[in-house]
């Protein structure tokens, strides 16, 4: 009987909660993951992916291209310089082999409603800013309204969901929802960097620039040769060193990015000794360093390659920007893509290393295969009237993939450009009002463009005349963030538990947004309710049956063209740089390496 009066009397507490906006009490946690409870338990020593002994001391000297012009990659303005984001610390921490769990940082402990209308963080007392100044719940609620009122489009609209936060203790911030229905809200919360608010309250923190700020971070900067090099300092007092989720990481004293024109450059100057540490992002230059010639050079360089496991949808896309008047009709966009030949592609440039990708989440479970399953069907069948027919009968296959077929593809990408209107005139696509369909690729790396040759001959057999135009990165990002280009290859950075990102990459409501993530434009209400439902799912299996149908509607309204992937992260560096025998799955976690040269 005791029972029942308690359990009555939380349940009535619970719905005069839900009613007044009170909160009621719940239990405090170490850590929140979207499904299932976290792997590692409250009082876990070190993430299984670390090395806890790693020593501290040496230099990492990486690479970056281009330029930067500025500190801060949180707004919509300027180049941020690489490894920016080492300067603040998150109220959580991700653990990179689980697809989304989060664990204390700044927030030591998170009290969260049952029924999720709202959540508490918990400062840990020892959190500081790197003037020695304590983190407090007034600098949370101080950089979220920052970020959802100054920060990039990103940040605006990746909250919108949070009605209020209130700071009802020096030590605790209270984010009250707007709905209870967006389930990982708390774990985007968690990744919330932390700015002072004692330093940025009289600062415009939409200005781009290069004045060191007050920081939370493990490393501040130390020095900087604007647009050419950066270096960063191992902050020897960061307060959360030998927090669970930091043990082991953070190891290098310091860290130089140099900048260079482009990638080959770039090699060149880790063949020089001029870094120590290379992401090779381009197979033909890869296929180089595997070579016996340049194997022995490596190894008088004291360099190594190695490849590490990749988890993560990484997906090369060809995006079509569909604000523009030629790339509308899906027709078109489905023609241009039969005009790319991979297989040749990948044979004579990149000796065949590259994966084909059917997907914009290749190489995981995320992407979609064959037929809908019925539980893809439930969230499709509403709306098949507005979608392609093929997508209910085929399985997606790209086009320009199969080079033996490519007379039957050229023939249907010219009954395709014929039923949208166009027509053949002196060899040239025209419109009804004799515009010729005329289109610009636009690239950032001057290497990409021997890349494209076979692509601007395929357009130019069905008539389209494609125009390549390569400038420098500063100029790229800002045509980007205008939304000033016809073509872009670009990556949409996906996790492993995709949410409420999906909105930004592909939501009506932020098509035309300066800085907005949506290249294509996309303005589709099939894609708006499935996007609004994927924070929604309460298993993995929903999230994947919601994904999954997703990808198939992206992929058929053809608003982007899968290109390629690689399974794997290709590396190549100095013998002295070490990592744990176990890496993460979902990162390439450079914190986790350590200097060695015994």
């Amino acid at each position: 009987m005791t029972h029942y009066i308690k359990t009555a009397a939380w349940l009535f507490l619970l719905a005069l909660s839900t009613l007044s906006g009170i909160t009621v009490a719940a239990p405090l946690e170490h850590a929140v993951s979207l499904f299932g409870k976290p792997a590692y338990p409250e009082g876990f020593s070190h993430f299984n992916y670390v090395n806890p002994d790693a020593p501290k001391g040496g230099t990492l000297r990486q690479s970056a291209l281009g330029q930067f012009d500025s500190l801060n990659p949180y707004i919509d303005r300027g180049v941020p310089a690489a490894g920016a984001g080492y300067q603040y610390d998150s109220l959580l921490a991700r653990s990179w082999d689980e697809p989304l769990t989060k664990y204390g940082l700044v927030a030591e402990k998170i009290e969260r409603d049952p029924d999720n209308h709202w959540v508490a963080f918990y400062i840990n007392p020892k959190a500081r800013f790197n003037d020695g100044k304590p983190v407090t719940a007034e600098d949370i609620k101080f950089s979220f309204d920052l970020l959802r009122e100054k920060g990039s489009t990103f940040y605006r609209n990746f909250y919108l969901d949070v009605d209020q936060v209130t700071v009802t203790a020096p030590n605790r911030a209270l984010f009250k929802f707007k709905h209870n229905k967006n389930r990982e809200l708390v774990t985007n919360l968690g990744q919330m960097p932390i700015f002072p608010k004692h330093y940025w309250k009289d600062k415009d923190f939409t200005s781009p620039g290069l004045t060191i700020p007050v920081t939370s971070g493990p490393y501040k900067v130390a020095e900087m040769s604007p647009g050419r090099s950066i270096s960063y300092q191992r902050d020897p007092n960061y307060w959360g060193k030998d927090l669970p989720v930091n043990r082991g990481r953070f190891n290098f004293d310091r860290l130089n990015f140099s900048y260079y024109l482009d990638s080959s450059v770039a090699l060149q100057g880790l063949l020089a000794g001029e870094y120590d540490w290379l992401l090779v992002s381009d197979p033909n230059h890869w296929q180089q360093l595997l070579s016996g010639k340049d194997q022995k050079l490596l190894k008088k360089k004291g360099l190594v390659t190695e490849t590490l496991p990749n988890s993560n949808p990484q997906t090369l896309m060809l995006t079509y920007n569909t604000r523009k008047p030629f790339l509308k009709d899906p027709r078109v966009r489905e023609a241009l893509g039969s005009a790319l030949d991979f297989d040749r592609l990948n044979r004579n440039y990149f000796h065949d290393l590259l994966h084909r990708a059917d997907s914009y989440f290749s190489g995981t479970d995320l992407g979609a295969k064959g037929l809908p399953s019925p539980g893809e069907l439930k969230w499709l069948e509403p709306w098949r009237k507005q979608l392609p027919k093929p997508l209910f009968s085929k399985a997606y296959t790209p086009p320009g993939h199969d080079h033996n077929s490519k007379r039957i593809q050229r023939t249907k990408a010219l009954a395709l450009l014929k039923e949208a209107g166009w027509r053949i005139k002196n060899n040239q696509q025209v419109s009804s009002k004799g515009e010729p369909l005329t289109l610009t690729l636009l690239l950032t790396n001057p290497e990409f463009e021997r890349y494209t040759i076979g692509f601007k001959q395929g357009l130019k057999a069905l008539g389209i005349e494609l125009s390549i135009r390569t400038v420098d990165k500063a100029q790229y990002i800002e045509r980007i963030r205008n939304l000033d280009f016809d073509m872009v290859t670009n990556v949409f950075r996906h996790t492993p538990s995709p949410g409420t990102e999906q909105k930004d990459h592909f939501g009506s409501a932020v098509a035309e947004l300066q800085g907005t993530r949506n290249l294509a434009g996309v303005k589709n209400p099939v894609v708006d309710d499935i996007v609004g439902r994927i924070p929604t799912a309460t298993s993995r299996k929903q999230l994947l049956s919601l994904v999954h149908a997703l990808d198939r509607v992206l992929l058929w309204e053809h608003y982007s063209l899968p290109l390629w992937y690689q399974p794997d992260w290709p590396l190549v560096h100095r013998n002295f740089l070490k990592h744990p025998q176990q890496t993460a799955p979902y990162a390439l976690d450079m914190s986790t390496w350590w200097f060695d040269k015994r």
